[in-house]
């Protein structure tokens, strides 16, 4: 074979080898261009830091439960004395200020006996309240799912006092053991969010279950 232009004969073999050889550069200059944009955007990525979207996952987030401690001293528990809690999942990104807070619903007792009944329940004691549950919907972390809130420190209040956060009786009911501390409950569980950062709150958000309301700030 004879290779024009420059008068060099060249057989069968040695036209397959330089063709093999012109392909192996060609993939190699490649890898290095290949290497080197994964190194810069790596470096980018670095300055910039983790994006909204690095954050999420497909598997669902399991939150813990967080009894509020310091709700003891003030006497704000739960029907049947046991502290209140709540469960809390960070924000990250844009919305690492934003909170949206969840109150689970329940409705009221209709009377003393069904109070002291509820006390037997996670309505009434944490006693009975699930240490990890899932978030999903409004308040899980996945985009598709929860498009508008989910990079927001997202809470769920546990309801346990039985009237709606209304209830303030400085003595325990005797007859039936039972507690009607829901506005200390209240007061507890907000001090202790605005301490982990709810304070510096640029957004803020509350859904009430019980009575079906929704606003946002």
């Amino acid at each position: 074979m004879k290779w024009r232009g420059i008068g060099i004969k060249w057989g069968c073999t040695e036209y397959s080898l330089a063709v093999v050889g012109l392909v192996t550069i060609a993939v190699t200059v490649l890898v290095i261009m290949n290497t080197e944009n994964i190194d810069n955007i790596l470096k980018l990525r670095a300055v910039e830091g983790p994006r909204d979207n690095d954050m999420t996952t497909d598997a669902p987030v399991l939150v813990d439960l967080t009894l509020v401690e310091s709700a003891a001293v003030e006497g704000a528990v739960c029907l049947d004395g046991t502290l209140p809690g709540y469960h809390l999942d960070r924000g990250f990104g844009s919305g690492s200020n934003s909170w949206l807070i969840h109150l689970e619903g329940g409705g009221w007792c209709n009377n003393l006996m069904s109070c002291a009944m509820r006390k037997k329940t996670h309505l009434g004691s944490s006693l009975y309240m699930e240490r990890q549950i899932i978030f999903s919907g409004i308040l899980s972390n996945k985009p598709s799912e929860n498009p508008d809130f989910y990079n927001w420190n997202r809470v769920k209040v546990r309801y346990c006092d039985g009237a709606s956060y209304f209830g303030d009786m400085e003595d325990e009911i005797q007859e039936y053991n039972i507690y009607f501390r829901g506005q200390r409950i209240w007061q507890a569980i907000m001090h202790d969010l605005l301490v982990k950062g709810m304070d510096k709150a640029d957004q803020e958000g509350y859904i009430w279950s019980i009575s079906h309301k929704v606003f946002l700030q």
